[in-house]
């Protein structure tokens, strides 16, 4: 516990699925995804102080709990409970995400974003996740019962990302290159592709990840999403932000060595902890478009040895998007970052 009494406290996840969804369908196991948790966990403990009884890890493999849905839920309301003015709170999840139809009006783009815990299944009829969690789980348990003055940072590197936790502004464009294409399944992208649509409508794999990006063409920096804000501007509230790997519309990358989000977050961090809020997203789009160009070099290099096809620059995987949220209208865009 920090000096002045207040609490650091976080709450990481990393999910392969390497004995659960991938039982059935290899393409869902997501090497590396352990690997997020301890990059993160290091971070706190480095650069922003946290004791290591303070993090609290939940994995798919032996020496830790398992994140099945009631444990991820019970370990959020525990992440928060009791929270005072002055504590600060991480909260990350490396793992599947996808959308569902939303039902109450509550989203422009009509649909809720979710994370995929170890024990979802896939229904069989339909080939969508079932078992989930959604964004207003994420928004209601993290956020809604924060005191004015604690402050929440959530971390989500899995696809459709971009309002995991429903926050109230989305910052999407204004700072550095133009939006990027929007990314579309194929086999030899890395792990975090191949996640299966969670689209009501029964649609292939092959065009699950095909969206008309017109449709994302709302986001825009501060954007209050269609929803009655807890925290007004003129009220203090608590601080709350939210980094996704991409657009809701997209999907984002990772390895045996981890997500490249979770990567580049930690390496902007560790090589410069005090960056604003506009420069650490703008340090995190640049890492992410390196990791993405530097795959599509080894892939390309990889199809000339083996004697394959050649593959076109314009066939390249395209950098996903990350994308920052807040509670609140960042007029303090630029003001220092910390966890």
């Amino acid at each position: 516990m920090p000096s002045n009494g207040n609490v650091k406290k976080a709450l990481l996840i990393g999910i392969e699925y390497s004995t659960t969804l991938a039982k059935t369908n290899p393409r869902l196991e997501l090497k590396g995804a352990h690997r997020d948790p301890a990059v993160l966990r290091k971070l706190l403990k480095d650069k922003f102080g946290y004791a290591e009884q303070d993090i609290r890890i939940l994995m798919d493999d032996d020496g830790h709990e398992w994140p099945t849905r009631e444990t991820i839920l019970q370990a959020m309301r525990d992440l928060v409970k009791d929270a005072q003015p002055g504590d600060h709170f991480v909260f990350s999840f490396s793992g599947h995400g996808g959308q569902v139809v939303n039902e109450d009006g509550t989203e422009e783009d009509g649909f809720d974003e979710t994370l995929v815990p170890v024990d979802s299944q896939i229904n069989p009829d339909t080939g969508n996740f079932e078992n989930f969690i959604k964004d207003d789980d994420v928004r209601k348990i993290l956020v809604d019962s924060l005191p004015s003055g604690a402050r929440l940072v959530m971390i989500f590197d899995c696809c459709h990302s971009g309002t995991a936790s429903d926050l109230d502004n989305v910052f999407t464009d204004g700072l550095g290159s133009p939006a990027s294409p929007l990314t579309s399944y194929g086999p030899r992208l890395p792990w975090k592709s191949h996640a299966p649509s969670i689209h009501a409508d029964d649609v292939s794999l092959d065009h699950a990840f095909r969206h008309d990006s017109t449709a994302f063409s709302w986001m825009r920096p501060g954007h209050r999403r269609q929803r009655s804000s807890t925290t007004p501007p003129e009220s203090p509230g608590p601080y709350v932000t939210s980094w996704s790997a991409c657009m809701d519309s997209q999907n984002t990358f990772g390895g045996k060595r981890g997500g490249f989000f979770i990567k580049a977050f930690t390496d902007a961090l560790k090589q410069n902890p005090h960056q604003s809020h506009g420069e650490l997203l703008q340090s995190i789009r640049t890492e992410l478009a390196k990791r993405v160009a530097d795959h599509n070099i080894k892939h390309r290099k990889a199809q000339r040895m083996k004697g394959l096809p050649y593959v076109a620059q314009e066939e390249d995987a395209v950098s996903p998007r990350a994308q920052l949220g807040s509670l609140r209208p960042i007029s303090n865009l630029h003001a220092p970052f910390t966890l």
